[in-house]
């Protein structure tokens, strides 16, 4: 018999940018996700997605949600705190 453990839920892609969209309409809902805090869990994604996230982020570290880029295979989330770097978001869940 296999064991299969849940991951950690990781944080929601509601209301940002749909990137596939012609529009650029927002994923799920109009509202934008500004403002949100989420959770860096230091899991999840690929290893040269932590790695880039830890020259950043410390595992537990709380931030502010500046901008979501959903897309097909994978999204990106954008920080207020940190200005001009983008992050997988599977790495990081809502509080």
């Amino acid at each position: 018999m296999i064991n299969f453990i849940d991951p950690k839920p990781t944080m929601s892609l509601r209301g940002g940018v749909d990137m596939y969209s012609l529009n650029f309409d927002r994923y799920g809902s109009e509202t934008p996700p500004t403002g949100r805090k989420v959770r860096f869990l230091n899991e999840n994604g690929y290893e040269f997605d932590k790695e880039h996230a830890r020259k950043h982020i410390n595992e537990g570290d709380i931030l502010t949600v500046k901008e979501i880029y959903v897309g097909r295979s994978s999204s990106e989330v954008e920080f207020e705190e940190i200005p001009n770097q983008k992050f997988n978001t599977v790495m990081f869940e809502d509080i």
